[in-house]
């Protein structure tokens, strides 16, 4: 009869396999760790603080083990931080090809990485800290970029969502990035407002209360995770929803503003208090898997002869060489960066660069690689300024609307107009009708006045070069005028010939 091997049993001998499996995984995952020490050096006290805690709680746990000692010298390949370890490191050069967000990237890095730290752990230990590995995994990669990254996107799809309410309640309202226009009023959803803060604070208590209370994770536990998101998302959704009718309907902005702060944190409060009285229906992790032995886990075993134990052994080495030496090697291929200076305006038109605004500077000065251009032009009986902001990434997204209120100009009215057959875009009635502006986005292969579609297609990797086009006349026109037609016409093409020639 042949002797049966289990997975879990098997151990990576020599210090030589430890050292090339530890600096393979380094090398596989270099890019994620450049990002976190650049990230670190950005982030805030109170979440380095708040991994410092985590990382000091765990050392403590394991010098203060029931169990002994915790940590072995040479890895033991276990099935299930495998199937994290590797799972993740696939997952994560998958996602690279196909989706353009580096938070995830490193997520599944932190995750895989808790996965290698299982092949040195007891098993007993790796499962009880499980929670706490995915609290970290969600803090470290998205807390720098609550304000400056994704703030500004969830702040688009709320004021999307608070429009598609009010449309449905037959009040007249349309979303434009990141303000909610009405028929009486502007209002701003603010990054307060935007329920990302929320959304991480509900991620971080909801982890924490499973870590605590040893609640098991599998199928129900994802379950109330999702919950627990789809509460804090609706209750911040409705908490803008409010404020926007009190403050623009009901014409009451001082007891909206009121209302504010407590609505935010009753809101937070009842989706934690649902969420965790579902986990409480949750049962509890074991401590050990057996009574007598805390560290044996349940018999997950491979039948094969002893000859193999060897070969299963070098099978791990070369395939985590060869996953670090694909991710290094096979990388998505980056478009070249636009430079302004390369854009070619269009020659019957007469141009004057002209300075930003006050407002306008206080928003490109926090994006230094960012050089915009603003010109005066002439064409014919039009005039006005236009701006103009190429860049590569979404994170560095211009809003117009915002920089026009900087500016001390009152927005009446913003519509979705077809200026040319190739061009749709929004068109602003400013300062009680007296002036028109228009602006939309364009790449090589779209042109658009939806930002969540441009950031889409920058994520998707489908296209990452785009021109925002702002313009500001200097006089009320329609948008369906020949004199429009022709100026947008002129404009799109000699910034689309650009963008070709660029390539």
């Amino acid at each position: 009869m042949r002797p049966s091997i289990r997975l879990d049993t098997l151990t990576l001998t020599g210090r030589s396999s430890t050292y090339v499996l530890l600096i393979a995984w380094v090398y596989a995952n270099n890019s994620s760790l450049k990002w976190l020490f650049e990230s670190f050096k950005q982030g805030s006290s109170l979440t380095l603080s708040l991994i410092s805690l985590i990382v000091m709680v765990l050392l403590v746990r394991v010098v203060r083990s029931e169990h002994g000692a915790v940590l072995s010298a040479t890895p033991v390949l276990r099935l299930y931080p495998l199937l994290l370890m590797l799972g993740s490191t696939v997952s994560a050069i998958v996602i690279q090809w196909f989706v353009n967000i580096e938070q995830l990237t490193v997520l599944l890095f932190l995750l895989g990485t808790y996965g290698l730290c299982g092949l040195f752990l007891t098993p007993s230990f790796w499962r009880q800290g499980l929670p706490i590995a995915y609290l970290v995994a969600c803090i470290v990669p998205f807390s720098s970029q609550l304000s400056t990254g994704f703030g500004f996107p969830a702040r688009i799809i709320t004021a999307h969502a608070v429009e598609q309410m009010l449309s449905a309640w037959h009040i007249a309202a349309i979303s434009s990035e990141d303000i909610i226009v009405l028929e009486n009023g502007v209002a701003h959803v603010d990054l307060p407002c935007s329920g990302l803060k929320s959304l991480y604070a509900g991620t971080i208590f909801l982890f924490a209360a499973t870590w605590l209370g040893g609640r098991k994770l599998g199928i129900r536990w994802l379950l109330v995770c999702f919950f627990n998101l789809f509460l804090l998302l609706s209750a911040n959704t409705m908490r803008v929803l409010v404020l926007v009718i009190v403050t623009h309907i009901l014409k009451q902005p001082q007891f909206a503003q009121i209302l504010h702060i407590p609505l935010g944190l009753i809101g937070f409060g009842c989706a934690c208090a649902l969420s965790w009285m579902m986990l409480q229906s949750l049962s509890r992790q074991e401590q050990g898997y057996t009574k007598t032995n805390p560290d044996v886990p349940p018999r997950i075993s491979i039948i094969r002869d002893s000859r193999h134990t060897s070969s299963l052994q070098a099978g791990l080495l070369i395939f985590v060489v060869t996953l670090a030496l694909f991710s290094q090697l096979i990388q998505p291929q980056e478009e070249q960066s636009l430079s302004l200076a390369s854009l070619r305006l269009p020659q019957q038109m007469v141009f004057e660069r002209i300075p930003l605004t006050a407002a306008e500077h206080s928003f490109f000065d926090k994006y230094p690689s960012i050089v915009p251009e603003k010109h005066r032009f002439v064409m014919g009986d039009l005039s006005g300024s236009i701006l103009l902001v190429a860049n590569t990434t979404w994170h560095t997204y211009h809003p117009p609307e915002l920089c026009l209120l900087g500016s001390g100009l009152q927005v009446d009215r913003i519509e979705r107009k077809q200026l040319t057959p190739v061009v749709q875009a929004r068109w602003l009635s400013l300062a009680d009708g007296k002036l028109s502006a228009t602006y939309w986005f364009q790449s090589p292969k779209q042109t658009t006045d939806d930002f969540l579609s441009r950031l889409w297609s920058d994520v998707t990797r489908h296209q990452k070069n785009w021109v925002l086009v702002s313009v500001l006349f200097d006089s009320s026109l329609s948008p369906e005028s020949s004199l429009i037609r022709d100026f947008t016409t002129a404009i799109h093409d000699a910034i689309n010939l650009s963008l070709k020639e660029s390539r």
